[in-house]
């Protein structure tokens, strides 16, 4: 192996692939390290979704189409999974309704397939949901869904093959000083270096982190057994604590009445954070989350009663068609309050690169492809 590369990446998780996969097609030569045997943090934590729809015209907006774009260019060549399912928000309440017929007039929906359902057409969507208790949805049919148990080995795999980048596993950084790396196997060289820990603040660089702000959220998520056969999600499915928490809804009108029905109704889930997606895996099972609670995570006890406030939300919308639970567990990314995307100088030619509003999937390619434009 050579100890010299025109970039090192730290970190084999979204980012860090991410840039070395935008690296490598300008040619550069790539050496990338990585703490663990595999990434086992957010990129493989997460629902997989490509959160476009929960964009706000803009920065956000922009490099989740491009993202999007990346992640269509690679998949076939690379082995991973795309699954058109599509996004399905339902709405038990007229506060929610009203505001998914106010998205429709934004230029996020404008720009994009986007339909109201009323009771009916969400059972053709969706058939588990409730049409009992649901008033009407809204449909996007061109989300994607990244098999993401499965997708940074997939994608580590192909960037060592395809395009000869050399990769370190199981290897941790133990200091940084450009344009020397120092790793536990040893020395390496890069005029550029990126720095893609996700949220670990403390191993390397720990002062510019401290001195940003940025901090750690932890997340509950649970997945079930595999569903029967012949019982079929189809869609993400949101409800009315994601139209509250994601970016696209803010302008919407009705968007304040909305926020103080849920307060009313829901004050438990907004205490811990909780809006609720479920998906369907390749398996069969469903993952379902999430919560989110700043600095320490929950107490086992907690965690319990968070559970249950997300499996209670969840089946007021749909039923599964085997409701037990096989996993369960706290999920953790870096967090920064009004800021998609974290990037520090600590050193000439060294980046922070850090995703702190959880969607690397959704945005990583593009983060990555604009931080390599400026190291170049």
């Amino acid at each position: 192996m050579n100890s010299r590369y025109d970039l090192i990446v730290v970190g084999a998780g979204m980012l860090g692939l991410a840039h070395a996969y935008h690296a490598a097609k300008r040619g550069l030569s790539v050496l990338v390290v990585e703490g663990g045997n595999r990434a086992c943090g957010a990129s493989v934590q997460n629902f997989g979704m490509l959160a476009k729809i929960a964009q706000a015209p803009g920065t956000g907006l922009d490099r989740a189409v491009r993202t999007e774009e990346c992640w269509h260019d690679l998949a076939a060549e690379a082995g991973i999974e795309l699954n058109s399912c599509g996004c399905l928000f339902v709405a038990t309440a007229d506060e929610e309704m009203d505001v998914l017929r106010a998205f429709m007039e934004t230029e996020t929906a404008l720009n994009q397939d986007l339909r109201l359902l009323d009771p009916g057409g969400l059972m053709a969507c969706a058939p588990a949901v409730h049409t009992d208790t649901l008033i009407g949805g809204l449909w996007s049919p061109a989300a994607v869904k990244v098999d993401q148990r499965s997708a940074m080995e997939k994608l580590a795999a192909w960037l060592s093959r395809q395009h000869r980048i050399a990769f370190l596993f199981s290897t941790r950084v133990q200091a940084i000083d450009a344009p020397n790396v120092e790793t536990a196997r040893g020395g390496f060289h890069a005029d550029r270096i990126v720095v893609c820990a996700g949220d670990d603040f403390e191993t390397l660089f720990p002062e510019a982190f401290a001195n940003s702000g940025v901090r750690r959220c932890h997340l509950r998520m649970l997945r079930t057994v595999p569903q029967p056969q012949d019982w079929h999600l189809g869609p993400f499915v949101l409800g009315g604590l994601s139209m509250a928490r994601y970016h696209s809804f803010q302008q919407c009108a009705g968007i304040d009445e909305l926020k103080q029905y849920l307060a009313d109704r829901y004050p438990a889930c907004l205490e811990h954070g909780i809006h609720v997606i479920a998906c369907q895996e390749i398996d069969g099972s469903v993952t379902i989350g999430d919560s989110h609670h700043h600095g320490e995570p929950v107490s086992s006890e907690q965690s319990d009663t968070v559970d249950q406030l997300i499996l209670d939300y969840l089946a007021e919308r749909l039923t599964l068609a085997d409701a037990r639970i096989a996993e369960r567990w706290t999920g953790h990314y870096a967090s920064l309050a009004d800021t998609d995307c974290l990037i520090l100088e600590p050193q000439a030619g060294v980046r922070l690169v850090t995703m702190t509003n959880g969607q690397g999937m959704t945005h990583g390619f593009a983060v990555a492809e604009e931080t390599i434009e400026l190291l170049l």
